[in-house]
């Protein structure tokens, strides 16, 4: 391609596809207990865009092979936006400007601000990122941080430090390598990623209408402190801790579900691909994500204990089967063959999107959101901002603290049933915590 052209990649075709769904957008707040050096965030923003060229570019969706068209050219401006606000108004002020799509079609793929408060005469920042889910996944997110946090702390010690991160392998094909060549094999013959029709169960929301002045952007968190107790939890009854959280994720949802004969309750979870590369392997800047449909009938069990014992069997199964991979080959073959425009009809067809997913983002590490040494007193991290009737629970752990999110377009009623969810979610945690469960 040329120099100011970049091939867009399989899952990036697949997001933009999907869109319908969602807003393919994720989002990062950071509530610091001091204030940043806003002239060395702006040096440090433009040195990791240089380094990240994709973030300033514009998704072309042509016709026959779309691709991303890159900018020559930086203001800080399209960047980074700075602005004093009330204390009572800061937290709002800054999960309303997360909550914003980063609209692929335009430049540049990411925006951020600073909210600058005055509380008891003391000055505090917040730094709100969201980034187009289109050029990478959460690991990717989370390299972008680690990127600017690493440049701007360098640059408070040497102005013309450069960012030393860039782009990497963005072929979503990269993890094979490491597979066996019997496993690689299989996944080339694992061909169905497919949600039968009785397994495709809805929360009772209502379906989003965009010029519907009723269906809001909201994001709603509840926080678990206590997080090794929970580890605890889990390695004494040898449990992984997705199957924890996916097994109180499950029984809240069942709660509020009218389940008739023949359905099925099915949940998406989303799945790192990085799992099949070595734990040194230098990842990059990409998109390698997939999904695996989690389903262990109805029959949850009489206690939590039962529920994560369920969860864990159709895990490990789903480990050995190459959990992440069905389907995969299929939608690479007709991204290769069919030209973009047909692609997108194909998907519609014979790709049936999940109402309810699951997103564990992973762990943030306290140096990715090290800025200068300020303490981040809170923190915000998830994934797309879902259309009703679609759903996602976001988690990210940091520090001691598992930190759960919805981010949804709903109605104001619809919005009270997730966020009943999510304290439900929330709570249940909390009583493994405080071991008050059987």
């Amino acid at each position: 391609m040329s120099g100011n052209k970049l091939k867009a990649e399989l899952w990036d075709n697949m997001q933009y596809y999907f869109r319908e769904y969602n807003d393919a957008s994720m989002r990062c707040i950071l509530y610091f207990d001091g204030i940043l050096d806003l002239e060395i965030l702006k040096l440090s923003i433009k040195s990791v865009v240089e380094k990240f060229p994709i973030i300033n570019s514009r998704f072309v969706a042509s016709p026959i092979k779309s691709y991303w068209k890159l900018c020559p050219d930086f203001d800080i401006a399209d960047f980074f936006t700075f602005s004093e606000v009330a204390a009572d108004e800061w937290k709002t002020t800054a999960e309303k400007f997360a909550l914003v799509e980063v609209n692929p079609v335009k430049r540049p793929q990411m925006a951020a601000a600073v909210f600058r408060k005055v509380e008891n005469g003391k000055e505090s920042d917040c730094f709100a990122v969201r980034f187009s889910h289109m050029v990478a996944d959460g690991s990717g997110f989370n390299l972008f941080l680690k990127s600017l946090t690493d440049t701007y702390n360098n640059k408070l010690k040497n102005p013309r430090a450069a960012c030393r991160f860039g782009m990497g392998n963005r072929d979503y094909k990269q993890f094979y390598p490491y597979l066996s060549h019997d496993e690689r094999e299989k996944a080339k013959k694992m061909t169905g990623y497919r949600y039968e029709k009785n397994e495709r169960l809805q929360l009772p929301l209502e379906t989003y209408r965009k010029n519907d002045e009723r269906f809001e952007r909201k994001l709603f968190n509840y926080k678990v402190g206590g997080f090794h107790k929970i580890r605890a939890f889990c390695k004494e009854n040898g449990f992984t801790f997705n199957d924890v959280i996916l097994s109180v994720y499950l029984t809240s949802v069942m709660k509020r579900l009218k389940i008739e004969e023949g359905q099925t309750l099915a949940v998406d979870c989303i799945l790192n691909l990085r799992r099949y590369m070595a734990s040194d392997a230098e990842i990059g800047f990409c998109n390698l994500v997939s999904k695996v449909k989690v389903g262990i009938g109805n029959d949850l069990g009489g206690s939590l204990i039962d529920t994560c014992k369920a969860v864990h069997a159709f895990m490990e199964k789903s480990k050995d089967n190459l959990g992440g991979l069905g389907g995969l080959t299929l939608l690479n073959l007709m991204d290769k063959i069919f030209p973009f425009a047909i692609g997108k009809v194909l998907i519609k067809i014979f790709y049936q999107n999940p109402l309810i997913g699951l997103s564990n983002i992973g762990k943030v590490d306290k140096k990715i959101v090290g800025f200068g040494g300020l303490n981040v007193v809170d923190i915000v991290m998830t994934g797309t901002v879902k259309y009703t009737p679609y759903m996602l629970l976001s988690l990210i752990t940091y520090e001691d603290s598992i930190y759960f999110a919805i981010a949804a377009a709903c109605t104001k009623e619809d919005g009270e049933l997730l966020n009943g969810l999510l304290t439900d979610v929330g709570r249940e945690i909390e009583k493994i915590r405080d071991a008050e469960i059987s």
